[in-house]
């Protein structure tokens, strides 16, 4: 009989179904100072496990100028838990001299390994069987702070989308500060300059060096509401274990008249210009490799 081993990897981005299990998710490092971070693993399991931990890029992450991968240090990077136990890895980031202040990011894998070797021994001929077992990987994100941090984006391409049934208020984000930026939208509806009623909506996380197309669905629009009045904020969780909560800081506030878009239009409108972005990468991209045979030959 030959027994044939079929591993399978599933990435995790949770704990929620991974049978082993990492704390904390988030790591949050001052690159002004040395410190080590405990970050413990447990394995519930009655099968012993084969850990193996290692940095990886953030796929969202355009350029390598703000990964903080390749300057965290993790002892031990293999790990054997055994059935029913927990384990402390410590983590350290020797970041590079002459750094600049802001945020920087990583994910940090714990990956699980085969922990036997298996050798196929053929016993009955025609008769074979399968065994699958699965692995899981967890990605831990770590931030890295340097210096002050800069809260700053651009709002645009606001828009009033519907579908006859629901409106939804579409903008763009762009993030242009030095850290994530995490915004809400304080929105006060008027009709004939009159005020009318008022809501708060979360339009979303921006990462550094990034932009977000955010849509957001309303809740009061009633008929014959002809603007918003839009306030635009910005949080930061309490990092003290005394205090919980938020700090929340304003960034600025718009007028908006309400021109209403059927959602065919939008989505017609959002299908050329993902086109006319891909046509600009497409050249943007040949120009590089236009520009790298150049600098080949010279």
């Amino acid at each position: 009989m030959k027994k044939i081993i079929i591993y399978i990897y599933l990435l995790m981005i949770s704990v929620l179904y991974a049978d082993f299990e990492v704390a904390p998710k988030i790591q949050k490092i001052d690159l002004d100072r040395s410190s080590t971070k405990k970050i413990h693993l447990k394995n519930p399991t009655d099968k012993l496990k084969k850990l193996k931990i290692y940095s990886e890029r953030p796929k969202d992450q355009k350029t390598k100028d703000f990964y903080m991968g390749d300057w965290i240090i993790v002892y031990p990077k293999i790990v054997y838990l055994k059935p029913k136990s927990k384990k402390i890895i410590r983590m350290a980031a020797r970041p590079p001299k002459g750094l600049a202040d802001g945020e920087y990011r990583s994910h940090l894998v714990i990956e699980e390994l085969p922990v036997q070797v298996y050798n196929n021994v053929e016993e009955n001929k025609g008769e074979k069987s399968v065994e699958v077992e699965i692995f899981y990987k967890i990605l831990s994100t770590i931030y890295g702070y340097k210096g002050k941090l800069e809260y700053s984006g651009i709002f645009d391409g606001f828009k009033f989308v519907t579908d006859k049934k629901k409106t939804y208020l579409v903008s763009k984000i762009t993030n242009t500060g030095t850290t994530a930026l995490e915004v809400y939208y304080k929105i006060t509806y008027y009709k004939d300059m009159k005020e009318l009623k008022s809501e708060e909506l979360r339009a979303g996380k921006v990462m550094r060096e990034n932009y977000l197309d955010s849509i957001l669905e309303l809740n009061n629009v009633s008929k014959g509401v002809d603007k918003i009045t839009l306030g635009i904020y910005y949080r930061v969780n309490k990092d003290s274990y005394e205090e919980e909560g938020y700090e929340e800081f304003k960034l600025g506030e718009k007028t908006i008249p309400i021109e209403k878009t059927s959602i065919e239009e939008f989505l017609k409108e959002l299908k050329e210009k993902n086109k006319k972005e891909m046509g600009k990468e497409k050249i943007e991209g040949k120009n590089k490799e236009e520009k790298s045979e150049e600098e080949k030959d010279s």
